[in-house]
């Protein structure tokens, strides 16, 4: 009679650890596919600011985070988000002929566009950076051709501009050395957007 209780219980162990397991692989998909540490942020609608805004966000693809951003970042001394804005230290902004230049402390974007207002090789961004254990600063750029789209739409108000962008930047560099970081492994991707930005001018 032991014997055949033992028989029984087997079966009952075994499917409480499957139960355990097909948990564990439920719990991991979802976090996979419902947790990102940097989702694209709301772009900004157009003419809805009582002044200059913008803002700028370098989003990494799952496999260039810790454990496929399974995990937040800074556990494992990356950095939370990549981005600025117009709130940020040192923020300023200029709109200049096929040039739109959006920096703070630390960041340097210059969005080039052609005359039909598509994206040329020549669009940057500098940013610092976490890596291989030591800040860098990088310097990332589209391929040649660019990927990505950069929508400007001038304002009732002369002089003004609204728009947004995302491109693809599959080129990083250490910004000292020119060495190519071999990282991340699929392109970034810079999104971002500003409003009422004034044409000509640049502020500090």
């Amino acid at each position: 009679m032991k014997k055949e209780s033992k028989e029984q219980r087997s079966p009952s162990c075994l499917s409480r650890v499957l139960f355990l397991f097909v948990g564990l692989i439920l719990l991991v998909g979802m976090t996979f596919n419902f947790y990102r540490p940097d989702r694209p942020l709301p772009t900004i609608p157009q003419d809805s600011s009582s002044e200059p805004a913008f803002v700028v966000q370098v989003i990494r693809p799952r496999e260039g985070l810790p454990l496929g951003g399974l995990l937040p970042p800074q556990l494992f001394g990356a950095d939370a988000d990549l981005g600025f804005d117009s709130t940020s230290s040192g923020a300023r902004h200029r709109v200049g002929n096929r040039r739109i230049e959006l920096n703070a402390d630390d960041w340097e974007l210059q969005l080039v566009f052609g005359g039909n207002g598509d994206i040329t090789a020549e669009t940057e961004i500098v940013f610092k950076l976490v890596f291989e254990d030591r800040v860098r600063t990088v310097r990332c750029r589209p391929g040649d051709p660019p990927i990505g789209t950069l929508k400007t739409n001038q304002l009732e108000n002369p002089g003004e501009l609204s728009g947004s962008f995302d491109i693809e930047l599959p080129n990083c560099v250490d910004a000292e050395t020119k060495t190519p970081l071999g990282w991340p492994p699929k392109p970034l991707i810079l999104h971002g957007s500003f409003d009422r930005l004034p044409v000509g001018n640049r502020t500090e």
